[in-house]
């Protein structure tokens, strides 16, 4: 063989050896599982921590481990689902006299499935200036994250000048005019990803979060959700953001309540929510880690007696283990009807497009949705007294 031959076969095998060793390293994600790692400047800790809900509701904390800037994590997954990690950085926790602020931009955020190789770039400064790549979904992420986690993070610095004035003290509403001008600029920016990336799957999830926390108009959300491309049918976030848009339109002021049978019940027997037919009902979207629904369950105990010839309430518990609700409903003598919101068909939250908590719904004596009351339950009690006295 010739000099010149023997280069070109030399440098075929390097190349090859090179796709090759590509390959083997994509491969070493399992199909069941997700990786994802970065070598970050400035994440100077030890360790990062992740919330994770396993099937039952509870919720437990797992550790990514960081040496010199640098983490790897691998887990197992079944679905697309948006994680976040912890960072335990001390100076992106944004802290007050009274606890901290949970701030978005402080967090690792990326959309991982099975098989994803996920790779993180940037630094940690006071804020997570870092966005993941590796997927389409976490290249479309990083693009919308890179542009509103520098706002983000500035909105909620203000947020922590402005704990320290008094109402009074005329910087006051100065820092809550820039807060609210950050703020808007944020929404507004994701809402113009979500409807200029009609097949980003990113798009998709931001939609679905920007429901969740009413963001977005149920006439502007489900414009979005119309212009998805279809392709995107299977995908975790478009079917929940399906289940919402059917949410809006069968809970219409005058439309019948959707209707549902479950087993998730105090007792584990079936409950049908139009058994309920023939009285007027208090449908209570609630939580034990709901501080304002905590606060308002004596008064919902209240209207439960003060009107029960007329009036039954049905509690809808989101976010607790059975075991968590059962003991707080035993402890605090609550006894009316409670059914647990679960997954996918049983999935209540969606089916009624309840986007806070707490959140309740007056139904009449026909099924018929009377109102709907998002937060403080102060009118919704007043409607009743004026239906049932």
């Amino acid at each position: 063989m010739n000099l010149k031959n023997s280069l070109k076969s030399s440098l075929f095998t390097l190349v090859l050896l090179v796709v090759v060793t590509s390959c083997n390293d994509e491969a070493k994600v399992s199909a069941d599982s997700f990786t994802v790692n970065g070598t970050i400047k400035g994440l100077d800790t030890e360790y990062m921590s992740r919330s994770i809900r396993d099937s039952s509701g509870k919720r437990y904390s797992d550790t990514i481990f960081v040496e010199n800037g640098k983490f790897s994590y691998t887990a197992k997954i079944d679905k697309a689902t948006h994680i976040v990690f912890w960072p335990n950085v001390e100076r992106t926790i944004k802290r007050t006299e009274r606890g901290y602020y949970p701030a978005k931009s402080s967090q690792f955020a990326f959309i991982a499935k099975p098989g994803d190789n996920i790779v993180f770039n940037g630094e940690v400064t006071d804020f997570i200036d870092a966005y993941p790549t590796g997927t389409k979904a976490n290249d479309d992420l990083a693009k919308i994250n890179s542009k509103i986690f520098p706002l983000m993070n500035a909105s909620v610095n203000y947020l922590l000048v402005q704990n320290k004035l008094k109402k009074e003290d005329i910087r006051f509403k100065t820092v809550s005019d820039s807060i609210s001008q950050l703020d808007q600029e944020v929404i507004q920016l994701k809402k113009e990803f979500v409807l200029n990336n009609s097949t980003s799957e990113a798009a998709v999830w931001y939609l679905s979060d920007m429901m969740i926390r009413k963001h977005i108009s149920n006439e502007e959300a489900i414009k979005a959700f119309n212009a998805f491309d279809k392709k995107l049918k299977n995908y975790t976030y478009y079917q929940e953001v399906a289940s919402r848009v059917k949410g809006i339109e069968a809970t219409l002021i005058g439309k019948t309540a959707p209707d549902f049978t479950t087993n998730k019940t105090v007792n584990g027997k079936e409950f049908t929510f139009s058994s309920l037919r023939g009285k007027y009902v208090l449908i209570d979207f609630w939580g034990v880690w709901c501080g304002p629904c905590v606060e308002e369950m004596p008064t919902v105990k209240e209207y439960s007696k003060k009107y029960a010839d007329k009036l039954t309430v049905l509690g809808i518990n989101s976010g607790d283990t059975k075991e968590k609700m059962v003991a707080f409903l035993k402890k605090n003598d609550y006894n009316w009807q409670q059914v647990i919101s679960g997954n996918d068909t049983d999935n209540l939250v969606l089916k009624f497009n309840v986007a806070g908590f707490p959140t309740k719904f007056i139904i009449d004596p026909n099924g018929k949705i009377i109102d709907r009351y998002l937060g403080s339950g102060e009118k919704a009690f007043l409607k009743l007294d004026e239906l049932l006295k």
